[in-house]
């Protein structure tokens, strides 16, 4: 039976002001001993709060087909309005072998200004062993004229691990200016010939042990100069990302390609990365997903 957890049963945090709110929240799923998928772990925090929305087993003798494994889906329940200025959130994320989490949100975070000390921030660190595949896929972050919001996004891939993971931004609510947000992506895949090296201590540094598959920093907002100008995002509001990483990728990847407001560029391992730009949120995921390989629909 999957474990459940909130606030009253964590270690207390310490809470330096009244206006700010500190959460912690962790899914770990893992596969059973009779091949179904099993939900270890799921602790809510608010106004983290996560829901099991669906459990799928695999289809026996394809364990190796991403689409066959057993799968779990969770949402993301935003249980608050924010987050808000000095907002601390934190998410973590594991995926054992042979089983597949996909990882939703059930609508979009509206990162807003207030007055606690500091940025916003969002942390997400995850972790996929040999055989496993994370799905993570939220809804759109939109930053709200006068917010400073972080995301930070951490991922670390056993050598046969995979990974479809995107990012959606907007740009200001409807007929608003934008606030500011940096997003940091950190992606490393482990190397064949040192199994077990998922869950080791990290550095800042080149992990033993480790492969960098991506290094990404975002940086948008107002006060960044020549931001909606022809060499950044030429008056566009809406930016994302969509990686996909996996064994099938480890050779030559797909070639890169750039059209109107999306390109995809082959990565120095096994994945690529689909970048895009557009005027609204719906067009964006239009021009991420149909730079799949092969295409497909957002599920």
């Amino acid at each position: 039976m999957p474990t459940t957890a909130d606030a009253s049963s964590r270690p207390a945090t310490p809470r330096t002001d009244r206006t700010t709110v500190r959460a912690y929240a962790a899914v770990r799923v893992e596969r059973g001993p009779h091949g179904a998928p099993r939900l270890a772990e799921l602790r809510s925090d608010v106004p983290v709060v996560l829901r099991l929305t669906g459990v799928t087993p695999g289809r026996t003798g394809a364990s190796t087909d991403t689409n066959s494994l057993p799968t779990v889906t969770v949402h993301l329940v935003n249980g608050a309005a924010g987050p808000l200025a000095g907002d601390d959130l934190r998410l973590d994320v594991s995926v054992g072998g042979g089983v597949r989490l996909v990882l939703r949100s059930v609508a979009a975070t509206v990162a807003l200004p207030g007055h606690g000390p500091g940025p916003s921030r969002l942390v997400v660190d995850a972790e996929v062993a040999d055989g496993g595949e994370l799905d993570f896929g939220p809804e759109p972050t939109v930053v709200a004229d006068g917010a400073d919001h972080r995301m930070m996004t951490e991922v670390r891939l056993a050598a046969t691990a995979r990974l479809r993971l995107r990012e959606e931004i907007l740009l200001g609510r409807f007929g608003e200016p934008p606030g500011s947000i940096l997003s940091t992506l950190r992606v490393d895949v482990a190397r064949a010939d040192d199994p077990g090296v998922v869950g080791a201590a990290r550095t800042d540094g080149a992990p033993s042990g480790w492969t960098p598959l991506l290094r990404q920093e975002l940086l948008l907002g107002p006060s960044v100069p020549g931001l909606q100008g022809p060499a950044q995002l030429g008056g566009a509001r809406a930016v994302g990302s969509l990686l996909v990483a996996g064994p099938e990728w480890a050779g030559p990847g797909p070639e890169p390609t750039v059209a109107a407001g999306v390109s995809r560029l082959p990565l120095t391992g096994p994945g690529y990365l689909v970048s895009a730009l557009a005027d609204d949120a719906v067009t964006l995921r239009r021009r991420l997903t149909a730079a799949l390989v092969p295409p497909a629909e957002d599920p």
